[in-house]
């Protein structure tokens, strides 16, 4: 870890800071290592900082836990991704109350690949781990990463499909990266570590709770272009993520079930709430507006060529049409376009997927 790493990571890991907080902290003093420097006075004026939160900035002892949590990441091979760095995955960094650390075991790359969530019971039926291995073949063929919660279920048939169709895939852990949980995914935690990474934004040690699963579905959601729920019944974790979906306006997929089934009772009743129907791949590339992508032979990292290819209809029409003139930062396209950095994050993901355009360093994209 860098020094501005240590700083973020050491405030974070004071105890009552979450990811807002540590927003106002920052926005407030302008970096993590001045919020230990301000008065307690200065620091009382912010909101949601109490006498009980001060004391705890005041008596973190930020040299004892860095070396803990260094100690820990060495262990397992982690390494920690900070908000505002290279390398946090974009599509996270759209909400202002995203994690300001991420702490990663395997390929950090994978978190900034195009990717869909996959999420549901984790009793299902033999049905449900079909459709979720049918869908999650073509996304993964389609050239989407699969992001899921490694849960029993729905969770572990997902990252499964991934692997065995040569896809990539993402674990987002309601516990630290260090700990496995459920323990007896032991196995495809390692299979997931080789083929895409697993990732939290619980500190290193940090134990799983049923506090935690809200926060875990929240970041499964901000790593991904849309979600599908494949069977959920009434009161299941993966309708909290559908919600939180729905939310932060991304898409949301369910797999219609059997009325009769309990299984299918809470995707069914999505269908009513603004879920999209799903039963095929067709179906969600229709939805994101993308034709299935034609493979063909090509110079290694050579970009997709769409030269002679008419613009996709709505916003990645204007999108491509504002890159005319030359790259341009996602700010600007924001600005010119009055369009949140979201939807445009979004777009531009999948407009890079179908070779319309690519990104430069400096985060300017570019037609291609």
């Amino acid at each position: 870890m860098m020094n501005g790493q240590e700083d973020i990571l050491a405030l974070f890991g004071v105890p009552g800071v979450g990811a807002k907080t540590f927003s106002r902290l920052v926005g407030r003093f302008g970096s993590s290592a001045a919020v230990f420097m301000a008065s307690d006075r200065d620091l009382l004026d912010v909101k949601g900082v109490g006498p009980v939160l001060l004391g705890n900035i005041r008596g973190h002892d930020r040299v004892s836990f860095l070396r803990k949590q260094k100690r820990l990441m060495e262990k397992v091979g982690a390494v920690l991704l900070t908000r505002g760095e290279p390398g946090y995955p974009p599509f996270l960094d759209a909400f202002t109350s995203a994690p300001p650390v991420l702490f990663v075991r395997g390929d950090p790359e994978a978190l900034s690949l195009p990717s869909l969530a996959f999420v549901g019971t984790r009793h299902p039926s033999p049905w449900g781990v079909s459709m979720t291995a049918k869908l999650v073949a073509g996304t993964a063929s389609a050239g989407f990463c699969t992001v899921s919660g490694m849960a029993a279920g729905i969770d572990s048939a997902a990252h499964i499909a991934a692997i065995e169709n040569g896809g990539r895939t993402v674990a987002v852990f309601g516990c630290g990266v260090d700990i496995i949980y459920p323990s007896e995914n032991r196995r495809l935690a390692e299979e997931i570590r080789k083929n895409g990474c697993l990732v939290s934004h619980f500190l290193m040690g940090a134990v799983c709770s049923p506090g935690n699963f809200p926060a875990r579905n929240a970041l499964i959601v901000g790593l991904s272009l849309a979600t599908v729920v494949v069977e959920a019944p009434k009161r299941s974790g993966a309708l909290i993520t559908a919600d939180l979906t729905l939310r932060a306006r991304r898409p949301l997929f369910a797999v219609p079930g059997n009325a009769d089934s309990p299984a299918s009772e809470g995707t069914n009743a999505l269908l009513g709430q603004g879920a999209l129907p799903v039963s095929r791949l067709e179906d969600i590339l229709r939805r994101l507006n993308r034709p299935v992508p034609q493979t063909r032979m090509s110079d290694p990292g050579e970009a997709p060529r769409a030269a002679g290819r008419q613009p996709p209809p709505g916003l990645g029409g204007r999108i491509i049409g504002a890159l005319g003139q030359g790259p341009l930062q996602i700010e600007t396209l924001c600005s010119r376009l009055d369009t949140p950095a979201a939807s445009l994050l979004t777009e531009l993901t999948l407009l890079e997927m179908d070779g319309y355009i690519r990104q430069r360093p400096g985060k300017f994209f570019e037609n291609v």
